[in-house]
C-alpha cells in the first residue's frame, strides 16, 4: 500500500477518534444538567419542609429533566443507526406539498401559542423516506417556531431544482453568525446560551436533519442575514448514481 494512502487512513482515523471524543464530552456534558437538577431536588425535597404547592410542582419538574434526557438517549441511538455503512431506507416517490401539509397541521397550534403563522408554498414530488422526512421537517418547523419573532410568518416552500426537489423553511428573528453557520449542523452545538432551551431542546436535532440528509445522499444547509434564517434540505431525484433504495 502507497504512503499515501496509509497516511489518509490514518488521518481518517485521527479524525473519528478526535469525533468520538468530542461527541462523548459533549453527551457527558448535557446529560450533567438534568442529572444535577434531579439529585438536588431529590436531596433537598426529604429534608426541608414545603408546603403541599412545592411537592406537586416536584413532579411535573423531575418528568420534564427526564424527558430531556430520554430524548437525548433516543437521539444519540438514531444517530449512531444512522451512521451504519450498511444502513438502508425506504424512498418512494410522494407529493412533497401533502407531507409538508401533514407535518405544518401538528404544528398549527403550537405557533398559535407563539403567536405565529405557517404558510406553505409551491409543490412538486419527491423521492424520499416518508418517515425520515417528516421527521428532518419537524425538526426544522420546531427550530423556526420557537425562535421566530412574535407575530411574523414561517414560510415553508418546496421546489423542483435540477438536483431533485428542495424544500426551504423560513423564519424572522435572531441572525445567526457566519462562525456560527458552519458548526450549526454539529452534535450538542448550539448558537449561544440564550437559545437553549432546557425543557424541549438537547441540541442533536439539527445533527439528526444532516444524519437524514446523508442517508438521501442529499445536503442540508442555513442561510441567515438581517434577521431572516432559512434552513434548506435538497433531496436528490429517483435511482441517482450514489445509491439504490428499496421500495
Amino acid at each position: 500500500m502507497p504512503v499515501t494512502q496509509i497516511n489518509a487512513m490514518l488521518g481518517r482515523l485521527e479524525q473519528g477518534f478526535r469525533q468520538i471524543k468530542q461527541v462523548s464530552a459533549d453527551m457527558a456534558h448535557d446529560l450533567r444538567t438534568p442529572i444535577t437538577t434531579l439529585l438536588g431536588q431529590t436531596e433537598v425535597a426529604p429534608g426541608t419542609p414545603r408546603d403541599n404547592a412545592y411537592y406537586q410542582r416536584l413532579p411535573g419538574s423531575n418528568y420534564e429533566e427526564l424527558q430531556r434526557i430520554s430524548c437525548m438517549i433516543d437521539n444519540m441511538l438514531f444517530l449512531a443507526q444512522a451512521e451504519q455503512p450498511d444502513q438502508e431506507i425506504q424512498r418512494v416517490r410522494v407529493d412533497i406539498t401533502e407531507e409538508i401539509a401533514r407535518v405544518c397541521d401538528y404544528f398549527d397550534d403550537i405557533a398559535l401559542e407563539r403567536n405565529v403563522t405557517i404558510k406553505v408554498s409551491g409543490g412538486g414530488t419527491g423521492w424520499v423516506d416518508v418517515l425520515l422526512f417528516r421527521r428532518a421537517l419537524a425538526n426544522l418547523l420546531s427550530n423556526a417556531v420557537r425562535y421566530a419573532e412574535p407575530e411574523s410568518q414561517i414560510e415553508v416552500v418546496a421546489e423542483p431544482v435540477r438536483e431533485g426537489i428542495a424544500v426551504r423553511v423560513s423564519n424572522r428573528g435572531p441572525t445567526i453568525s457566519p462562525d456560527d453557520q458552519q458548526r450549526i449542523f454539529d452534535r450538542f452545538y448550539r448558537v449561544d446560551l440564550s437559545r437553549k432551551d432546557s425543557a424541549h431542546s438537547c441540541g442533536l436535532g439539527l445533527s439528526i436533519v444532516s444524519s437524514i440528509m446523508q442517508l438521501h445522499h442529499g445536503r442540508c444547509w442555513v442561510e441567515s442575514s438581517s434577521g431572516v434564517t432559512t434552513f434548506g434540505l435538497l433531496f436528490p431525484p429517483e435511482k441517482t448514481d450514489a445509491c439504490s433504495d428499496q421500495r
